[in-house]
């Protein structure tokens, strides 16, 4: 009997020892059901029955998932016989910026740094001169496609389609990005799971021996993709041999020359709001030291056709390089100050020939009046016309690369709400980014505080610099105002200036505020007989009093604050610095700023 169970406890120990070696899941509950592929690859919608539903075509063609590098992409593609199509949404957000669709005048187009190519929607010729054996692109409702051909031909990148196959629908697998990735081997045939458990849905076997791209280590679970595009998730004790591959797509970065001063730039934007204004030139320059380029507020759109309303000034141009100034001109969207403005400038960049006549119209503004470049300041851009805008700024930075003119463009602070302005991308065809490193409180604001304090200006110095990769184009923006911020306690029911601020703890206010220049904001504090005391959390001078029932605050900008900036400039080795703007600061400033660019 004794023999018998020590014969049974070896033979159990004997299968143990394998089942942990081989990695056998024998008693591991598994869920054999087989998902829903369409479903899983994103080729299905919710009807408002709450039905999974397929999408449907109004063309010719199969409806493809698209394999991204780490998942699948919100928009199919199609296939037309040989030829696949890609959602040009797709292509923009993961392939290549550059794409271009104009809608309205039935093109798409590539923008490089030296060129636009235009295509006719349906056609197979490019710039009307050069013929393909494929359609480039065609419209499906609302949606344009082109042929991955076509974008092949510009931007380096590797694709496979993969025809449908049973339940497996068709894929168009996307390779783009340059870099290391792990790859493993299969040990054994396995279930691809849509999730990191065994209780999830099949994705798909994977037979012994295939080789697997490594998208994600977690734990037990490892999420790969296949060279055919399925993706989803293997227990990891079911791969072996990681090995690294390094993957070169070719970049044209390096054909993207850039106008550059060969020195420290020091900017001053110039209010222009009519013609006689520039006859202030003289006097609005007449103390600045150090001072190198001057920005005149000379255009806006002024209809949406592409045309321009003008200050300039070619007299202002000439004074200005006798003092050794260049003349960057500063175009906006916003200098008609009516609400037509919005619509221009959506109508304008949204229409290739109206926007190629704003492009003409900057360029024979250039020329006709001697300027060193242009500075772009549209604010009135939104998510729904970025693709327009940026490509707007291509093709203009196409015409200032050949004319050898400076392009740069002024920017809101890197934060999450104008993200979409994609600084990284400006920064590759521009010549510099200007970051206006201001209205940290603004008109408006529910809070009284600094218009740029340091803890603000560093970040936006440093968040830029992420995005751009390239400080030595980066100009830091700084104001030469600040606010007088005005508290009224809300009592008796009175109705106070500005806004309405609730607070439990010292009770609800009326705050507002009005933009003053330094000398003003020392006259202010000075005929309140109040000194300023220095603020360690802005990094500023500060000053607050009474005023009749009001308390009266505001932060300065002074030597103090200048200094701090540009020592900033200096940390991070920017390109320079700029302010907003000239004949709001004291003749005194220049003695700060002077050293820094001498």
């Amino acid at each position: 009997m004794r023999k018998t169970i020590n014969k049974l406890f070896l033979i159990i120990t004997v299968i143990s020892a394998l089942l942990l070696t081989t990695g056998c899941d024998l008693f591991i509950k598994t869920n054999k059901g087989q998902v829903d592929q369409k479903w899983y690859m994103g080729l299905t919608y919710e009807d408002d029955n709450g039905n999974d539903t397929d999408y449907t075509i109004k063309t010719d063609g199969t409806i493809a998932a698209v394999a991204l590098e780490d998942g699948y992409g919100d928009e199919f593609g199609i296939i037309k016989g040989e030829e696949a199509y890609l959602n040009i949404n797709t292509i923009i957000k993961n392939i290549d910026k550059r794409f271009y669709v104009d809608a309205t005048n039935n093109l798409v187009m590539f923008t490089d740094a030296t060129k636009t190519y235009k295509t006719k929607i349906g056609g197979k010729t490019i710039n009307e001169t050069e013929n393909t054996d494929y359609v480039i692109s065609f419209m499906d409702g609302k949606n344009c496609y082109v042929n991955v051909k076509f974008v092949k031909k510009y931007v380096d990148f590797d694709y496979k389609v993969v025809k449908a196959e049973g339940k497996s629908p068709a894929r168009i697998v996307l390779k783009y990005t340059s870099g290391e990735k792990n790859q493993m081997t299969v040990k054994s045939n396995i279930e691809m799971r849509t999730k990191a458990d065994y209780q999830n849905l099949i994705v798909t076997t994977l037979k012994k021996n295939t080789k697997v791209t490594v998208l994600e280590e977690s734990g037990d679970w490892t999420k790969v993709g296949t060279d055919d595009g399925f993706m989803g998730y293997v227990p990891a004790k079911k791969l072996k041999d990681k090995e690294t591959k390094k993957t070169d797509f070719k970049s044209d970065a390096d054909t993207y020359t850039h106008v550059l001063m060969d020195k420290k730039i020091s900017l001053g934007w110039n209010a222009i709001t009519n013609l006689t204004a520039n006859g202030n030139l003289e006097t609005i320059i007449e103390h600045t030291k150090g001072l190198n380029v001057i920005s005149p507020t000379w255009y806006s759109l002024s209809d949406n056709k592409g045309n321009l309303r003008s200050y300039a000034s070619a007299t202002y141009v000439e004074k200005a390089h006798s003092k050794g100034l260049k003349v960057w001109a500063l175009v906006n969207d916003f200098g008609t100050q009516d609400k037509a403005s919005k619509e221009y400038t959506k109508k304008v960049l949204t229409d290739t020939t109206k926007r190629e006549n704003l492009v003409d119209n900057i360029m024979t503004n250039i020329k006709d009046y001697n300027l060193d470049g242009i500075n772009i300041d549209f604010e009135f851009i939104n998510k729904d016309i970025i693709n327009s805008y940026l490509q707007f700024l291509r093709e203009l930075s196409i015409e200032c690369r050949k004319a050898g003119k400076v392009l740069s463009i002024d920017n809101y602070v890197p934060s999450s709400g104008s993200e979409y302005y994609d600084i990284a991308h400006q920064s590759l065809i521009a010549d510099y980014i200007i970051i206006m490193s201001y209205d940290e409180h603004y008109a408006g604001s529910k809070e009284a505080g600094s218009v740029s304090s340091m803890t603000f200006t560093e970040k936006a110095v440093s968040d830029a610099i992420a995005l751009t990769g390239d400080a030595s184009r980066v100009i830091n923006g700084m104001p030469f105002y600040t606010r007088a911020w005005i508290t009224t306690p809300a009592t008796d029911g009175k109705k106070g200036e500005g806004v309405y601020v609730e607070d439990a703890t010292n009770g609800n206010y009326y705050l507002s505020s009005q933009a003053i220049t330094m000398d003003k904001a020392k006259e202010l504090y000075t005929n309140a007989k109040v000194k300023p005391t220095f603020d360690e959390t802005t990094g500023q001078n500060f000053v607050s009093y009474e005023k009749g029932d009001s308390t009266v605050s505001i932060w300065l900008e002074d030597a103090t604050s200048v200094k701090s900036r540009l020592d900033i400039m200096e940390k991070y080795k920017l390109a320079g610095a700029a302010y907003w703007r000239l004949g709001q600061e004291t003749d005194s400033i220049w003695d700060t700023i002077y050293p820094y660019f001498k």
